[in-house]
């Protein structure tokens, strides 16, 4: 049978399940000790969940989750973990304020919710160990100034190429493309094709290709031009 829980006691079943992950045998005075409330308190709480089959404790005797306590214990508690982590590991806060703003929140979060924020953590975390780094590195920073740290990180980077872009450097001989940005990172050439109209919306061919694809020899507003490899991987075209 399902009972419904209140925040209260989601916390001292979740603080049960904690314990349980250090200590086999769980005293009255151990959750008190965590919770930083009183013994009366905590026996009232115990009472309530052995009422509803959460846990088994007998009078003066050692706390232990039940089946169905521990299944839910571990939902409550990846739950917590998830919000935590996308306050700690995604927006920066420190340990502390990353805990109690998760427990604060968590008990408000419908499913769904959860559900994109799980998704939206795992995105983050599986960054490339670079991409991650200059991710926060940039977020954090537009916080606390309002302003992007890095221009490349605000103009595309390697993460940043949306459905359907792909960079000049993909285009086979012959293929074509309508240029959608142009990263900075590649200096004078940058200013080069801005200066001769290459703006976004231009059109651009691929007329050869050295065997290992460096370099690129390429045809733009009636002009020939050669680029190395990592210069055409810079400007981020939208197949024609």
């Amino acid at each position: 049978m399902q009972y419904q829980l209140t925040e209260s006691l989601e916390d001292y079943l979740l603080e049960i399940f904690i314990i349980s992950q250090e200590k086999t045998n769980i005293r009255i005075k151990d959750i008190a000790k965590k919770r930083h409330v009183k013994l009366p308190s905590v026996v009232k709480a115990l009472d309530e969940l052995s009422k509803k089959e959460y846990i088994d404790h007998e009078k003066y005797g050692y706390v232990e989750l039940t089946d169905y306590g521990m299944e839910k214990a571990k939902k409550l508690y990846d739950r917590h973990k998830i919000v935590y982590r996308f306050f700690y590991n995604i927006l920066g806060l420190d340990e502390y304020s990353a805990e109690q703003a998760a427990h604060k929140i968590e008990h408000d979060l419908d499913k769904k919710t959860i559900t994109i924020i799980t998704k939206f953590t795992n995105f983050i975390e599986n960054f490339p160990a670079e991409i991650r780094k200059n991710w926060n590195e940039n977020f954090l920073y537009f916080t606390k100034t309002g302003k992007y740290k890095d221009k490349y990180f605000l103009e595309g980077g390697s993460i940043m190429t949306k459905a359907g872009e792909k960079s000049l450097g993909e285009l086979k001989i012959r293929e074509r493309g309508k240029i959608i940005r142009i990263k900075a990172g590649i200096g004078s050439l940058k200013s080069k094709l801005l200066d001769m109209g290459a703006v976004p919306g231009t059109i651009v061919k691929v007329d050869k290709k050295a065997p290992l694809g460096d370099p690129i020899d390429i045809q733009i507003l009636g002009y020939h031009l050669t680029l190395r490899k990592d210069e055409a991987e810079n400007i981020i075209i939208e197949e024609i």
